[in-house]
């Protein structure tokens, strides 16, 4: 056997290694992009939720916007978000609520019912939509009138905080 033959034979081993390599790290890639959409979901889903409370008594009040941004950061949604990109989601849906509130309302609540959450962050998102609510000391009705059509949206029963 010539030496080239043994060499020959080692880099076969190495091939396979890197090959390995390669698919755990694809794997642990396609792991990772499976958690960003979950976040992005989470994501998505709690600025909806917050648009229709925010604009159902005419604005966000900054005591509001403060719980929501403490919640927000809190929450699972601040893995691979910002607050800046928080701010300019919300501002997206102020512009289509100051263009035509019907048709921006009736989004936000399609996507939250098309959304695939668990459980879990349903709950998560009702919880920061009543804090949000709570957060300047006044409850209009209205807010608690999007209050449940945002649980309904969320398939979740009203009433159980």
């Amino acid at each position: 056997m010539s030496k080239d033959r043994y060499i020959q034979n080692d880099d076969i081993f190495l091939r396979g290694a890197r090959l390995r390599a390669r698919q755990d790290a694809a794997a642990h890639e396609m792991h990772q992009d499976a958690v960003r959409a979950t976040a992005e979901q989470f994501f998505q889903a709690l600025v909806a939720a917050v648009a229709v409370i925010a604009h159902a008594d005419g604005r966000l009040e900054l005591a509001e916007r403060r719980t929501l941004v403490e919640a927000f950061i809190a929450s699972t949604a601040k893995k691979g978000f910002s607050v800046t990109e928080l701010a300019q989601e919300l501002s997206e849906y102020g512009r289509a609520y100051d263009y035509d509130p019907h048709t921006a309302d009736q989004r936000a609540l399609s996507s939250l019912s098309a959304s695939k959450l668990s459980s879990e962050e349903r709950q998560s998102i009702r919880q920061i939509c009543h804090q949000v609510i709570t957060a300047d000391g006044l409850v209009h009705p209205v807010e608690l009138g999007a209050l449940h059509r945002v649980e309904r949206a969320l398939g979740l029963a009203g009433g159980a905080l």
